[in-house]
């Protein structure tokens, strides 16, 4: 799944970033799930239960090999993984609708650098380290600053993410536009819809991509736990 260009936001930064504040947003991260765009995680309810919930996982590492490396179904999951949700990788939040993963029934969060967009499933976004639920923006729709921030490529993809998931408060800001600007935001829509991704298929069930980076963030977290003492709060 190649870059989109000429963006700030990398999906490799978004990685970077995931390992640096999962601990202190709450997110678990289950060893051996991930894969080129993807990873599980689970979500707590405080620093230290998320420091409890890693050690707990990697005593179980052999056990989450197993599971991921057979591709297993969640209703297949061993009871310790069964608050495990699968969460896509992604530079920015608009890239979930320009790479169609709504097409992926299994993802129950997006993990990204910038929430740009709209989009039906919980969002972790690093730039904030912070979590918005399924469909809040960063901006509300119905803000009175929303209409300036429209006219910023920022706000064109909230509104263009809002209005592909049928928003009502969308739909309702859409027809306050100019006629010529309504037209041209429901073809851009429906070019969206419409226009399949064309390129590598998406790597989420690579198996020996999963192994080699599952072996390397494994091996990682044991020798930090190892190291480190947490300074958690």
């Amino acid at each position: 799944m190649p870059e989109r260009p000429h963006s700030r936001y990398t999906r490799a930064k978004t990685w970077a970033a995931l390992y640096c504040q999962h601990l202190n947003a709450c997110y678990a991260i289950v060893p051996f799930s991930a894969t080129n765009n993807s990873l599980s995680v689970i979500r707590c309810k405080s620093p230290e239960e998320t420091h409890a919930t890693m050690e707990e996982l990697l005593q179980k590492a052999e056990a989450c090999a197993a599971f991921y490396g057979a591709r297993q179904t969640p209703e297949h999951a061993p009871a310790f993984l069964a608050r495990a949700r699968q969460a896509v990788v992604l530079a920015k939040s608009s890239d979930y609708h320009y790479y169609h993963l709504s097409d992926y029934p299994d993802f129950r969060l997006v993990i990204c650098g910038l929430h740009d967009s709209y989009v039906r499933l919980p969002i972790w976004e690093m730039r904030t380290n912070k979590r918005y639920k399924a469909r809040e923006t960063a901006v509300p729709i119905t803000s009175p600053t929303f209409e300036r921030l429209r006219c910023t490529q920022f706000g064109h993809n909230i509104l263009m993410g809002a209005l592909i998931e049928g928003d009502q408060h969308a739909l309702t800001f859409l027809k306050s536009l100019p006629r010529r600007t309504q037209n041209r935001l429901e073809h851009e829509k429906e070019d969206i819809q419409t226009r399949r991704y064309q390129g590598r298929p998406l790597a989420f069930l690579t198996d020996e991509k999963r192994h080699e980076i599952g072996d390397k963030i494994s091996a990682g977290l044991k020798r930090y736990y190892a190291q480190h003492h947490f300074n958690v709060f």
